[in-house]
């Protein structure tokens, strides 16, 4: 075995255990410093070690079984160590970003004889503790504590009391390795390829159900929903067949041929139907016993009661009578469920090694109405952002629960030694001007997959740390709202109300030139092979990365997005979450009586039903039909989760319109339905059918006096042309009574689904560079809202200033001229407050909860040596705001406001 072993280098084995690709680069500085700190040569020590297993001699270096591996995080640097005579690796490194228009730089390995590395098998053993159970270590990425919490709670599941509190600690656990052997891994490679799938799909070797089932268990909800898998696969199978079924799982390999089974970035949520238990949703009535209860059967009841009593619509099922179900959020919320999440982020081990209960992972998304908001953004924020996150979260709140525990004593104890390390952050420069998008393109392209903190300068600007980087956000988030870009649906001809000349961070400009709407931004449905289009895509692509950042960094940055747009980052609501579970539980009920008799195996269903085209005559043409099958359009990952209210927000004058013709379908369909007419009668009433006078006034038209076409206009110039078909010469089609259902039907596809798909598209795959944007699926689009931008409309009144300010150093709470301050505080309107905030704190919004909840708090100092005709001046970074005692409110004010329409970050 040694031979074996020594072509395993533990370089192998460390890359498959890092946080990130990039191990951290030691400082310069320390190496001219003898005496480096414990921390340091940690830090380096795998890497010492990784280079001794170079070739000696010619001679590679045999097994060390007293070899160390240790996992690395590229995110951290060594914990601080406040000890005399230890230096310290700096927490900020500079990042140089390539120019707008040059190449990313690739780099090109080097030229060395590749050793190809031998499958490895392992086997988790614990000796005397769980010794009739192995742990096969395999599969999606996990760590070996994971793995040893499923081996003794699989051991013990069945033991008493005395065995559950077991601490698994305790024993020594032994991981045995072996090679793997040729014909293990084709017999493991070859049940999930392809070709096999498409051989045996509809067979005993294969059933249809036994492929949804693993979807159902690989494969993220947007999948799910838009291949229409989610429910019981009993059911599903009869409504999908073999060629959707191949498709769809072409689509989740994502390369339509890879011959190995799929290994997704991210850990996905169960997206089963059930919510705790990964088997088959089964209503109560197909049980052995009808009157049993599971968990599932309560969690399902409670996401039923919950979208009802949220009011989103009137729920009406089966054809019955609509439902309206008055009980405020706080009554579904569990405090036992709520303090056992907060338990269990608790536990340092189970979070930095991404071995936290599945349960919690599943409740949170499924059932988010059982935790508060602040428990929900709690578990979001310890666990979407990767272990070196997580370990920096827990250490912050172990600083925290500490610093309570101490009081007002100014000691300082040395808790050193439990830190793991600290979280890197990045610097980038970049400059001013006409090039910062571009710019700004660069730095999210690059920094998209990092896990260290993103801090940006200004060019030749003195500010550092927190205020330019906010800055940054903020002209970024502005840039974004261009009309001009053409990302966003607005519209020339009906200017809406929330247009006006405005400041949100390149200075002044006229209405017109950012798109306000009422409704928030949404994207403008686009000609989706145009080359124009690719462009847009790009910066969707980019605002999604750019978003996600801002989540990972708790940055605010004040972009109003609209509702629809909020609700497809969370992956639906409340409504769609009722009405998915409500159809799942009636699709099973429906199937249960329809199948009870079945008795043929499910191949042999298959040879007499399965149709994929026309008819199949024997086996050979059937097989030919599953080899190559039809080429079904994939359907969006959004599909289903925007509705006709959603088009009424966002587009609502061409909703408007097209409410008209639903109404006039209506009527015809009313008059068709009539017996009671004779053919003469209803031929004049079809004929009468008229729509209100689009002007408004004068008397009603004909739908063909429109001469309206299957074509659609867009409502602005921007977006670079004038019309589109909606369907196959679709200019050629005019619009009349006949067809106008189906006009309705293809203008709203085209605005909600095929014109915004390759943009939405491009954000989902940005976004989730940085995390997965599944993670968001615990939160309604409003707590979305908050999370991105915080309050968008900041308000305080008089207690609020008083309350939540610090005055000092020349000022308090009854000086003059502090109370002046507070007086034009309470004066200014909307837009000031929001340039107040951004020149005070960096951001034009405030976070949940208002002042009360900024942090560090507002402090306002008197500034020396200034009079009337001086201008306050601000440490962003701190919310330091240094203001002159001025004679009059008058002046106080307008000093104020010219001070917030200055930019850039000098010494003051």
């Amino acid at each position: 075995d040694n031979d074996f072993l020594d072509t395993c280098r533990a370089s192998t084995l460390l890359a498959e255990l890092e946080d990130d690709d990039d191990l951290p680069e030691p400082d310069e500085d320390d190496d001219e410093n003898e005496d480096e700190n414990e921390e340091e040569e940690e830090y380096e020590e795998v890497v010492q070690e990784e280079e001794e297993y170079e070739l000696r001699g010619g001679r590679r270096r045999t097994w060390d079984d007293e070899f160390v591996l240790k996992r690395q995080f590229s995110s951290l640097v060594p914990a601080f160590d406040p000890r005399p005579g230890r230096t310290n690796v700096q927490q900020t490194q500079d990042l140089e970003i390539p120019p707008p228009g040059s190449e990313p730089e690739v780099a090109t390995p080097e030229q060395e004889e590749t050793v190809p590395t031998p499958q490895l098998v392992l086997t988790l053993k614990a000796p005397g503790f769980v010794d009739s159970v192995e742990q096969t270590l395999e599969g999606d990425p996990a760590t070996i504590f994971s793995h040893i919490q499923h081996m003794v709670a699989s051991a013990v599941s069945a033991g008493g009391r005395a065995d559950r509190l077991r601490r698994i600690w305790e024993p020594t656990y032994i991981i045995v390795y072996r090679e793997r052997k040729e014909e293990e891994e084709v017999e493991k490679r070859g049940r999930w390829t392809v070709e096999f799938v498409e051989r045996a799909l509809g067979t005993d070797d294969l059933p249809k159900s036994e492929l949804i089932s693993y979807l159902q268990q690989n494969a993220d909800t947007a999948f799910l929903r838009r291949w229409k898998l989610t429910g019981a696969p009993k059911s599903i199978r009869k409504n999908r067949n073999c060629a959707q079924l191949v498709a769809a799982y072409k689509e989740f390999l994502g390369s339509g041929g890879e011959s190995k089974p799929p290994t997704p970035q991210h850990k996905p949520v169960v997206h089963t139907s059930n919510i705790l238990s990964e088997g088959d949703f089964s209503p109560p009535h197909a049980r052995e016993d009808p009157s049993s209860c599971t968990v599932d059967d309560v969690l399902q009841l409670l996401r039923i009661l919950y979208a009802v009593a949220s009011d989103v619509a009137d729920i009406d099922t089966e054809g019955g009578d609509s439902h309206h179900f008055n009980v405020s959020a706080e009554e579904f919320q569990s405090k036992k469920l709520t303090n056992k999440v907060i338990q269990q982020t608790q536990d340092p081990l189970s979070l930095a090694a991404g071995a936290l209960p599945d349960w919690c992972e599943k409740l949170t998304n499924k059932c988010p109405m059982v935790f508060p908001f602040e428990t929900r953004q709690l578990y979001f924020n310890c666990t979407a952002f990767g272990c070196s996150r997580a370990i920096v979260w827990l250490q912050n709140k172990r600083d925290a629960a500490l610093e309570r525990s101490r009081g007002p004593s100014p000691r300082r104890d040395d808790h050193h030694e439990f830190r793991v390390g600290r979280l890197k952050h990045e610097r980038v420069k970049v400059p001013r001007g006409e090039s910062l998008m571009e710019w700004a393109v660069n730095v999210m392209r690059l920094h998209a997959e990092r896990k260290s903190v993103l801090e940006v300068e200004f060019v030749g600007e003195e500010g550092t740390g927190l205020g330019p980087t906010l800055e940054f956000y903020a002209l970024v988030a502005a840039e974004l709202q261009r009309k001009s870009l053409g990302l966003w649906l607005c519209d020339d001809d009906f200017p809406d109300d929330q247009a006006r000349e405005v400041d949100i961070g390149h200075g002044t400009k006229p209405p017109g030139y950012y798109v306000q709407r009422a409704c928030g931004l949404f994207p403008a449905p686009l000609q989706q092979d145009a080359e124009a289009t690719e462009r847009v895509a790009s910066m969707f692509h980019f605002l999604g990365i750019f978003l996600a950042k801002s989540l990972q960094d708790g940055r605010l940055v004040d972009l109003p997005l609209s509702r629809p747009f909020l609700k497809l980052m969370c992956v639906g609501d409340a409504e769609n979450s009722m009405t998915e579970t409500c159809a799942e539980y009636h699709r099973s009920m429906s199937e249960i009586d329809l199948h009870s008799n079945e008795t043929q195996s499910e191949a042999s269903t298959e040879d007499g039903t399965e149709i994929i085209t026309g008819y199949i005559t024997d086996d050979d043409s059937k097989f030919d039909l599953v080899q190559d099958p039809p080429k079904p359009k994939s359907p969006a990952w959004f599909t289903g989760l925007l509705n006709w209210e959603d088009f009424e927000l966002v587009n609502p004058h061409r909703a408007r319109f097209l409410n008209q013709l639903k109404d006039l379908a209506a009527k015809k369909r009313a008059i068709l339905n009539d017996n009671s007419l004779s053919e003469e009668d209803r031929s004049n009433q079809l004929q009468n059918l008229c729509l209100v006078n689009p002007v408004g006034t004068g008397p009603p038209c004909k739908l063909e006096d429109l001469g309206l076409d299957f074509t659609y206009s867009p409502s602005s110039k921007v977006y670079g042309f004038s019309h589109l078909d909606l369907k196959p010469n679709g200019s050629d089609e005019h619009l009349s009574l006949d067809n106008l259902e189906e006009y309705v039907e293809v203008m709203f596809d085209f605005c909600m689904n095929t014109g915004v798909r390759k943009q939405l598209e491009a954000f989902r795959a940005g976004f989730s560079e940085v995390f997965p944007m599944e993670k968001l699926q615990g939160f309604s689009p409003t707590e979305v809202q908050l999370m991105i931008s915080g309050d968008q409309a900041p308000s305080w009144i008089r207690d609020d200033i008083l309350n939540y300010t610090e005055p000092k150093l020349g000022y308090t709470r009854e000086s003059p001229g502090f109370q002046r301050f507070v007086n034009v505080m309470c004066n200014l309107n909307a837009d000031e407050r929001k340039a107040f905030l951004q020149f005070a704190t960096g951001c034009s919004s405030l976070p949940p909860g208002g002042l009360a909840n900024l942090y560090p708090r507002l402090t306002i100092v008197r500034k020396v040596d200034a009079s009337d005709g001086s201008f306050p001046s601000v440490n962003t970074c701190v919310h330091y705001l240094k203001l002159p005692e001025y004679s009059s409110e008058e002046i106080l004010r307008e000093r104020l406001l010219a001070a917030t329409r200055e930019k850039g970050f000098h010494l003051n």
